[in-house]
């Protein structure tokens, strides 16, 4: 056969007469990967997955469990001594009448890689409790990124005493003696028929309706507000190192009200600070009307009286 007679029997088994090009003639053939392409995939994936977990403990470490702890505790009398010392975490101290006994709910928290983690440890966090005779003491101290919220119900004419290192206090209807200690948070104390002793580095402190003849209150705070409403007593003491006191409703009984930077403003009858020191090295005493929030002409100006 001639050349020409072969060219002519390859046209004639390509569809069309053409012949077939490189694109075709290479078809069915498996295509190559480059091994730099390859390399620059593998890497990748491998930097994703590396960022993946890292994500995950990031995240992890910011999850939060819960824990409940319930008891009740024989109050040995109606006059029982209750002493609270808290790490973190809320306080709240209530006085029950006709109760004969020492109720407390703690809920726990902890912080852990993941939910199941967290909730183990938050039920680990401790709730110590010791007596002797009327006298009990609770102390909770979990270690870092732990703590306990506390409600705490007991007899009316107990006394209670609460150190707390961070976190806000409460305590009303006890007719005993009230003590809080609150390195960092506002501590509230209302209703109550004994002495009160309060010392706040760092919160406001709030106290209303003191009914104690012969008693007295000495409130210390460091940086924060005083707000005073209602109170019979013996005496007052009452200093701050940089913050405004308020006085309203009504007051009886003496003693002194000292600011070092920041007001007192004294909303009361001027019967009632008769027998009350108000003085402030930086900063104003305004005596005001009952009620005037601040608003009226009537009120008086003092420069660091």
């Amino acid at each position: 056969m001639s050349f020409r007679d072969e060219e002519e029997a390859r046209r004639a088994q390509t569809p069309g007469g053409q012949s077939p090009t490189g694109s075709e003639s290479e078809r069915g053939r498996p295509s190559r990967v480059s091994p730099l392409l390859l390399f620059l995939a593998v890497l990748l994936l491998a930097l994703l997955a590396v960022a993946a977990v890292f994500l995950w403990r990031s995240l992890g470490e910011s999850i939060s469990g819960t824990s409940v702890a319930r008891d009740s505790i024989d109050s040995a009398g109606p006059e029982p001594r209750v002493r609270i010392a808290n790490a973190a975490g809320q306080v709240r101290v209530e006085g029950t009448e006709g109760s004969r006994s020492v109720d407390y709910e703690a809920t726990r928290y902890a912080m852990a890689a993941d939910p199941a983690a967290a909730k183990q440890r938050a039920s680990e966090v401790p709730v110590d409790i010791s007596r002797e005779d009327s006298k009990i003491v609770i102390e909770t101290d979990g270690g870092e990124d732990t703590g306990a919220d506390y409600t705490l119900r007991m007899p009316t004419g107990g006394s209670v005493e609460v150190e707390s290192e961070a976190g806000d206090v409460e305590v009303s209807g006890i007719s005993g003696n009230v003590t809080v200690a609150a390195e960092a948070g506002d501590v509230t104390v209302s209703d109550v028929a004994g002495d009160v002793e309060v010392e706040a580095p760092r919160g406001d402190v709030s106290v209303g309706n003191v009914n104690t003849d012969t008693g007295g209150a000495n409130l210390e705070v460091g940086s924060g507000d005083i707000f005073l409403e209602d109170m019979i007593l013996g005496t007052l003491e009452a200093s701050v190192e940089a913050g405004d006191v308020t006085l309203s409703g009504r007051f009886s009984g003496g003693g002194r009200v000292s600011v070092e930077t920041g007001d007192i403003i004294a909303r009361l009858p001027p019967e009632d600070t008769r027998d009350l020191i108000l003085q402030t090295r930086v900063g104003s005493v305004l005596r005001e009307p009952p009620d005037s929030n601040g608003q009226g002409s009537e009120t008086q100006k003092q420069q660091g009286s």
